[in-house]
């Protein structure tokens, strides 16, 4: 089954429909199923074990590791695009698997839905940064810049891509950014400056194509990391934790949030730096954040 897999995952490569991200969303869901079947079963796992009855103990595995629902609803679907290519290439029947399988619906409907707000652990931040720090590409220092300045201050992603380097004083240890209905205010960078430095002086030179980028965070395709672009490389790296973190800038906004809260921030200053026009959406949000990562406390 190996082999298939990583032909499988060769042919996503090749399409372009199939982001980065994606691909490496499914090679770590297919990693996990082979780990399942290697140590559940007294043989090397066959393209026929890929069946709704060894879904379903796979499913359940996973439940009792303390998977949550959406992890296990992704792993489903990469197992059902994986079946899809089996079939087309005729290494399996049609019949041998369907994700619609009761068994199998059973397992992850007993799950309870997730709450709403998320917020990440010390512990979560930790493995982040850790797998970050051991890839030797540049963008990991750009996107480990752009963690912990989303944690420090909770920036709105337009924010964020929206930065110019001529928004930054390092020395000073501030950015300048224009905040919708706030105007122009210089906010701390406080533990993202030293990732901004590195980003500047190792990361970024290696992304820049062009020498007069007026953009701090650069994509690497040319020009100005998107919005979008930003959502990828989050997802990206949450989908490299073992297991999964989910990973947005929602969820980290929420973080720094409640990180500011710890922090002994006022509300009025964490109203501010996350941009809400009204006050009370800022406190009805901490309240909220509370009473939902409690263990973030």
């Amino acid at each position: 089954m190996e082999t298939r897999v990583n032909a499988y995952l060769t042919s996503l490569e090749a399409d372009p429909a199939y982001s980065e991200s994606t691909q490496l969303a499914y090679a770590n869901d297919l990693r996990v199923f082979l780990l399942f079947l290697k140590d559940s079963q007294d043989h090397p796992p066959m393209l026929s074990d890929l069946n709704s009855k060894q879904v379903t103990a796979f499913m359940y595995a996973e439940r009792q590791l303390g998977r949550r629902r959406n992890t296990l609803i992704r792993r489903l679907a990469t197992l059902k695009y994986f079946h899809e290519y089996l079939v087309d290439q005729g290494l399996v029947p049609a019949n041998s698997f369907s994700v619609n399988d009761m068994e199998i619906q059973r397992v992850i409907s007993e799950i309870p839905v997730s709450q709403s707000l998320q917020c990440l652990s010390q512990e979560q931040i930790q493995i982040l940064l850790v797998i970050m720090e051991s890839s030797a590409r540049p963008r990991a220092l750009r996107d480990r810049a752009i963690l912990l300045l989303l944690l420090e201050t909770g920036l709105s992603v337009r924010d964020l891509t929206e930065l110019d380097m001529t928004d930054l004083d390092l020395r000073a240890g501030r950015f300048h950014v224009n905040l919708v209905g706030k105007g122009d205010l210089w906010l701390a960078l406080g533990e993202a400056k030293r990732a901004l430095e590195e980003y500047i002086q190792e990361g970024r030179p290696d992304l820049l194509h062009y020498p007069g980028e007026p953009a701090l965070f650069i994509s690497q395709m040319d020009g100005r990391l998107s919005r979008q672009g930003v959502w990828q490389i989050l997802n990206h790296w949450g989908q490299l934790a073992n297991p999964p973190i989910s990973l947005s800038p929602r969820v980290l906004r929420h973080t720094a949030a409640l990180r500011m809260r710890m922090a002994g921030l006022s509300n009025t200053e964490i109203q501010i730096r996350l941009g809400h026009r009204n006050p009370l959406s800022t406190r009805a949000l901490i309240r909220r954040l509370e009473a939902a990562c409690p263990d973030q406390l």
